[in-house]
């Protein structure tokens, strides 16, 4: 005998106590009743024909039946399965589909997952045997077959998923095993084989932000523009509002007439926005899925930059840097430098002032000062041996055909190194409160300015320099970010619980947002989007209204043994009350 409502051990102990309790009852003496009579003649007469043992034999029904009556209605409390008399209910596997489509609503206002739990709750009304309860997100503890109890209380623990990746979970093949499956069809491609699968699936509006980038104008970088994806995943032609704000100020809106099904791209000169987070909203009414209706992203600060040069003549070096677009430079010689602030960049050729400066520098085989690494002894012909080819400084520039008469090496930590030599770190960078970029050698050392790619060296050094790091754009779910002991915010400026990891912390991005993580002096900022048009197809469903792919009968109607066990204990009931009544019993 197996028990669903207690564990064996409780089960066990209540029966035992409801046994005893009887019997201790049935043990106690009812007080003598004592009479006034004329004479006992009567009396002893009738005490001899009286048997003793049929007096025992009336206890001992009265007792039996008590038993009966206490210990089936303890059994009906513990909810016992009874194999032996075929009375133990197949075991069920539950599978609740908490995909993200599961969140669109439906016409009554409720989600289809709602629709799911009442369905999954309904069906675990009518269920006898133990119940194994899971999910396609892999989100379910593994906990093996429960009571019902147990099972509902595991479903009150599921929530709906924020990424795509929806799988049928692995379960017993058993061939004594009801598997039911409850979904929409729309984050599935596979149905459990025999298995009965229930469908909530129900037609619904939405439309989606299925891209979004903003990048400058190859001609003009003070000019900025953003691009953006709508996806209208209706089932029917819709009037869809774009719109784009950013910071205090700065909105665009336009109407797009979308058919359904349709994937517009749009694009929009933001160069009235100064920088900062920008982010595109698609609504429509009626919309049922709100997750994928806006996404993020981040617009560098587009004005014209001004850079100083301290340099005692480099005429190549000043062409290259006045020919960038967008930078406005001025020159000045190292005897008349002057720390203060007022450019958005420095360049130091063959000089380092003995302060930082309080913008970010490019130095060309600077002088030594306290704020800077320290470097070898000048070494000729030094070879390149390595370069970090997904460091932003070594783009578009053939590293091999680099030639370098003489060099002082940086020493640096291999973080820090952007080209290697053989005897240490040619081009080393650091981002520190004065951001700095050291080149070992000079420029008129090497055949640096002779290359084609030297203008683009110097933008994409004075980009590192004065913008901001750009930040991790990764899908919802969970996300790695390698700062150790770092707290994560998100826009609102709400913390956000993080797991501690061997590279840094996780933590779970469960709506479109721009969370920015402070730790170990670093700042790492990330924009969680939904951009993927298969999570925005809530409609891509193989399942219909009220259908299912395989909808199983409906579950067999059994007999459950508590049913069966207080029909058992109002039949003794009756006979007791009857035995009673005939003074059969004592």
């Amino acid at each position: 005998m197996t028990f669903l409502a207690l564990s064996p051990l409780a089960a066990y102990a209540l029966l035992a106590a409801v046994a005893l309790a009887v019997v201790l009852l049935h043990l106690l003496k009812p007080r003598p009743l004592r009479m006034t009579v004329g004479s006992t003649l009567l009396w002893t007469n009738v005490l001899k024909r009286h048997s003793r043992r049929a007096g025992r034999w009336r206890w001992l029904l009265s007792l039996l039946l008590a038993l009966g009556i206490g210990l089936s209605l303890a059994l009906a409390l513990t909810g016992p399965e009874l194999p032996a008399l075929g009375l133990a209910g197949k075991r069920t596997v539950l599978v609740l589909d908490n995909s993200p489509s599961m969140a669109a609503r439906t016409r009554d206002g409720r989600t289809r997952w709602l629709h799911a739990l009442e369905r999954a709750r309904g069906l675990l009304g009518s269920t006898v045997g133990a119940v194994m309860v899971l999910d396609t997100m892999g989100t379910a503890p593994v906990s093996g077959f429960l009571t019902r109890a147990q099972a509902v209380t595991a479903l009150d623990r599921l929530k709906v998923g924020s990424q795509s990746m929806a799988r049928l979970p692995l379960f017993p093949q058993e061939r004594d095993l009801d598997v039911h499956l409850i979904t929409d069809g729309v984050g599935l491609t596979e149905f459990p084989a025999g298995g009965a699968v229930h469908s909530v699936f129900e037609a619904a509006d939405n439309v989606a932000v299925t891209g979004l980038e903003a990048r400058a104008f190859p001609a003009d970088p003070t000019r900025y523009e953003a691009f953006v994806q709508v996806y209208n995943a209706s089932p029917g032609s819709k009037r869809v509002r774009l719109t784009l704000r950013g910071g205090d100020h700065f909105a665009i809106a336009q109407e797009l007439d979308m058919s359904a099904g349709e994937l517009l791209d749009a694009s929009f000169d933001i160069s009235g926005f100064e920088g900062g987070i920008l982010g595109a909203a698609a609504a429509i009414i009626g919309d049922a899925l709100a997750l994928d209706n806006v996404a993020f992203a981040r617009v560098a600060a587009h004005r014209t930059r001004r850079v100083l040069l301290v340099t005692d003549g480099n005429a190549r070096l000043e062409d290259a840097i006045r020919a960038l677009p967008g930078i406005r430079l001025a020159t000045v010689k190292p005897a008349d430098y002057v720390y203060a602030a007022g450019a958005d960049a420095y360049v130091f050729d063959r000089f380092a002032p003995v302060m930082p400066p309080p913008a970010g520098a490019l130095l060309f085989r600077p002088a030594a000062a306290p704020w800077l690494p320290a470097v070898s002894s000048e070494i000729a012909n030094p070879g390149i041996a390595d370069w970090n080819r997904a460091h932003p400084l070594t783009i578009g520039l053939n590293w091999r055909d680099l030639r370098v008469r003489q060099a002082r090496p940086v020493n640096v930590e291999a973080s820090e190194t952007v080209v290697a030599a053989t005897q240490g770190a040619l081009v080393a960078a650091r981002r520190a409160s004065s951001p700095w970029i050291l080149v070992g050698f000079a420029s008129q050392d090497s055949s640096l300015p002779l290359q084609p790619a030297f203008p683009v060296f110097l933008g994409n050094a004075l980009d590192w320099l004065t913008e901001a790091p750009a930040p991790l754009v990764l899908p919802l779910g969970a996300i790695q970010v390698p700062v150790p002991g770092a707290q994560v915010r998100n826009s609102a400026g709400a913390s956000v619980p993080v797991v501690e990891t061997a590279d840094g912390v996780m933590f779970e991005a469960l709506q479109p947002d721009v969370y920015t993580a402070h730790g170990d002096g670093q700042r790492v900022e990330v924009i969680a989007n939904v951009l993927d048009p298969r999570q925005a197809d809530i409609n891509r469903s193989p399942l219909r209204d009220e259908q299912a792919v395989a909808e199983a009968a409906a579950p067999e109607r059994r007999i459950e043994p508590w049913v069966l066990l207080l029909l058992v204990c109002a039949l003794l009931l009756m006979a007791e009350w009857a035995a009673y009544t005939r003074r059969v019993t004592a």
